[in-house]
């Protein structure tokens, strides 16, 4: 049976992939900094990102690690960038090989051919983010971990999802909208069924909403 330990299970996109591998009788550990602030996440264990010895204890014994990580407490270039490299050193002690990371579609390459973040009209509150996250992207690109990351469109909704998605690899920004019960399904498929390798996919729902 294929187990996945699932980073940032306590937000909105890292309890949907929780779940949707219960659904799938995969084996997974959900992985929060702080179990008693989320008590209703089933088998939550402790456990950070940003500290290695944390993620090689959670994460030895596993086939995937899925990071799902988001909190404002901490600055952007610390839990994407910082993080990341912890993240990455944790998994190679614990013997992990496989990383898919849910991204943000503004480190995608807008319709002129520049990152969405550099675009002279990008609010400058949101730049540190999305520095953070493609820094985050530069890392597992030079880190020593087969990784997918999975971007969701500018529109993402917590809405059901219908299973019926498309998948994009080309780096570019696409109209449209993200559930994130089908990008939590885009991921697990990859999962089972691993079809991609150190790439930045865009993943787009089918329905309209």
């Amino acid at each position: 049976m294929t187990s996945l330990v699932v980073f940032g299970a306590g937000g909105r996109a890292g309890r949907r992939i929780t779940a949707g591998a219960r659904e799938r009788g995969l084996r997974v550990t959900p992985v929060v900094r702080d179990p008693a602030r989320h008590p209703d996440v089933e088998g939550a264990v402790a456990g950070d990102v940003t500290d290695a010895d944390s993620v090689a204890a959670v994460a030895v014994g596993h086939d995937v690690a899925v990071s799902a990580v988001y909190t404002a407490d901490l600055d952007p270039a610390r839990l994407y960038g910082d993080g990341t490299r912890s993240l990455l050193d944790g998994l190679v002690r614990a013997g992990v090989g496989r990383l898919l990371v849910v991204g943000v579609a503004t480190t995608l390459d807008g319709p002129d051919g520049v990152k969405v973040y550099e675009a002279a009209d990008f609010p400058d509150a949101y730049r540190p983010f999305s520095l953070g996250r493609a820094e985050e992207l530069a890392v597992l690109d030079s880190g020593p971990v087969d990784w997918v990351l999975f971007t969701p469109t500018m529109q993402l909704q917590d809405e059901p999802g219908s299973g019926a998605f498309e998948v994009f690899d080309d780096g570019r920004l696409v109209d449209g909208t993200t559930t994130y019960a089908d990008l939590a399904a885009a991921i697990l498929d990859e999962v089972v069924s691993p079809a991609h390798h150190r790439i930045q996919l865009t993943v787009r729902s089918q329905t309209a909403f």
